[in-house]
C-alpha cells in the first residue's frame, strides 16, 4: 500500500524526491492502473536493491491500517494485471514468485498489510 493517496503516489514518482517509485500503482476506486516505469526499467519499490534488478513492483492505493482501500476492483484489476507479467515474463502464480513488501529480505515496509487476503488474490491471478 502507498500510504498515501493516489495522485500523491504518482507526484512523489514523479518528482523523485523520495527516490521512490513502481512500475505501476492500482487506484482503489475503480482499479485504474499507471504504469510509472517500464517494465524493462529498475523501479526503486522493495527496499532491497538486488530484488528491485528482478522483480515488477505494483503499488496500491491506500493505508495498510485502512481496509476500505482494499476494494473488489482493486484486487481484480491488479490480479489482471500480475497475471499478464507472469503470462509475459513466465513466473509461476505462486505465493513463492508473488510476494509483498513486507517479505522482501532487508524491507522495512509492512505492506500490503494484514488486511491484504492473499488466498484471494492468487485465487483471481490464477482466474484472470
Amino acid at each position: 500500500m502507498t500510504q498515501t493517496a493516489y495522485r500523491k503516489t504518482l507526484f512523489l514518482f514523479e518528482a523523485g524526491r523520495k527516490k521512490v517509485s513502481a512500475h505501476y500503482v492500482v487506484r482503489s476506486s475503480d482499479g485504474h492502473i499507471s504504469q510509472c516505469v517500464r517494465e524493462s526499467d529498475i523501479a526503486w519499490h522493495a527496499g532491497n536493491w538486488e530484488e528491485n534488478e528482478r522483480s515488477i513492483g505494483i503499488e496500491h492505493e491506500g493505508w495498510v491500517d485502512e481496509p476500505s482501500y482494499y476494494t473488489d476492483v482493486m484486487y481484480e484489476a491488479s490480479a489482471r494485471l500480475t497475471a499478464a507479467i507472469c503470462a509475459r515474463r513466465g513466473i509461476p502464480k505462486d505465493r513463492a514468485h508473488i510476494i509483498g513488501h513486507h517479505e522482501v529480505p532487508g524491507s522495512d515496509h509492512t505492506d500490503p498489510g494484514p488486511h491484504w487476503d492473499w488466498a484471494r488474490y492468487l485465487r483471481l491471478v490464477d482466474a484472470a
